[in-house]
């Protein structure tokens, strides 16, 4: 069978999915990032585009033998404003974009 030939048959028909613990965070704050679907054990690409639409340089992940990862984004040196976040596989599918606020806080 073709499928036993390649790293990424756990993952046949699924997307990769992200999802975000909160839409809004203080300019002081964390939100927490985690993904789902993508190839177990394979190394994924993050990337962060800012609300003036420049990008953060990509940060890279290792998948867990399940294809997930968790992440914690450290919102203090961030602009306030809209951010959006997304990955990329080791296949080159692209997960969903999400979006969070940065919010001042007092």
């Amino acid at each position: 069978m073709l499928c036993l030939l390649l790293t990424s048959c756990a993952k046949v028909g699924v997307t990769p999915k992200l999802t975000l613990s909160s839409e809004k965070v203080l300019d002081r704050g964390r939100v927490e990032m985690h993904g789902t679907g993508f190839t177990p054990k394979s190394i994924v690409k993050s990337h962060l585009r800012r609300p003036n639409e420049t990008e953060f340089p990509a940060l890279s992940f290792l998948t867990d033998d399940k294809g997930e990862f968790t992440h914690s984004i450290n919102t203090e040196l961030m602009l306030v404003g809209t951010h959006e976040v997304w990955v990329i596989d080791s296949t080159g599918v692209s997960s969903n974009v999400v979006k969070f606020e940065v919010i001042q806080g007092n």
